[in-house]
């Protein structure tokens, strides 16, 4: 048996050594890179963040714009829809306030069975003579005649016609200080009440009846109506409720202020009266 070469073996033991020592090298230098590897790296590391913010950054802009004007859209349709909704329910408020004064108008002629009436419209009011004057869509071809009675659709004696066109009629109201006609006129149930309603009272927004007999007993809320007499006027038509009697100077007539038609503003529809009418005789 051959003895042992100690320098091969002790060759081996070194060559296993060096081995060693250059993979543990070779780790330690992968795991400390060196200083311009790091820089570069870092450097990449911190850019390619910075571009990631200003992407995800700008993605959020423009996911906050397109929110922001979904938003608007959405607002401006629902002003839109309250605005249809609110003009629906103006529009509804009109209609049942010209149904309600149609009503109205309908109930006033049915207590008007012993006259022929005409349902007229207020066309046009002049500012400046509101009080005074207004025009009605009824004239000739309807039947309408001047001096003819005109009534709120309250029932109220409100004036007469004094113009007549085609189409159009003008209405001289009875609270114009200039009325130009006299009204007959006496308070409904009481016997030898008979006066005239001949002005009015603009400070207390009543009309005047003048030359009533001191002897009739007035009492606030007495009917009063017209008399039928003096040609123009049928009888037993609305003028108002006396509000209160004063004693004339000489002492042998009463003063009566009568409350009348409140609502002259808004005089949207009205009746003229044509004439009493004819009761056949079945007798």
């Amino acid at each position: 048996m051959k003895g042992v070469n100690h320098l091969k073996v002790f060759g081996i033991i070194v060559l296993i050594f060096m081995t060693l020592i250059t993979v543990g090298y070779t780790m330690h230098n992968e795991t400390l890179n060196p200083l311009p590897e790091r820089v570069i790296k870092d450097g990449m590391s911190v850019v390619q963040t910075g571009y990631t913010g200003i992407v995800e950054g700008f993605k959020r802009f423009v996911t906050n714009v397109n929110d922001l004007f979904h938003t608007y859209e959405e607002n401006k349709l629902l002003k839109q829809q309250l605005y249809n909704y609110e003009s629906l329910n103006v529009y509804t408020n009109q209609l049942e306030e010209q149904l309600a004064s149609l009503e109205e108008t309908l109930e006033t002629g049915l207590s008007l069975t012993s006259y022929d009436t005409i349902n007229a419209t207020t066309v046009m009011r002049n500012v400046d003579q509101w009080h005074d004057f207004m025009v009605i869509n009824k004239g000739k071809k309807d039947g309408i005649e001047t001096d003819m009675a005109v009534l709120s659709k309250e029932g109220f004696l409100i004036g007469k016609v004094i113009t007549v066109n085609e189409v159009s009629s003008k209405v001289k109201l009875i609270k114009n200080q200039d009325f130009g006609s006299k009204v007959s006129a006496l308070i409904d149930g009481k016997e030898n009440s008979i006066g005239t309603v001949e002005g009015y009272d603009y400070m207390n927004d009543e009309l005047v009846m003048t030359q009533v007999s001191k002897d009739v007993l007035v009492e606030p809320g007495d009917v009063v109506i017209t008399s039928g007499l003096g040609g123009v006027y049928p009888r037993a038509l609305l003028i108002g409720y006396v509000d209160r009697a004063e004693v004339s100077k000489d002492g042998l007539t009463q003063t009566l202020y009568l409350k009348g038609e409140k609502n002259y503003n808004n005089m949207d529809y009205v009746i003229v009266v044509k004439r009493e009418a004819v009761v056949p005789n079945n007798g």
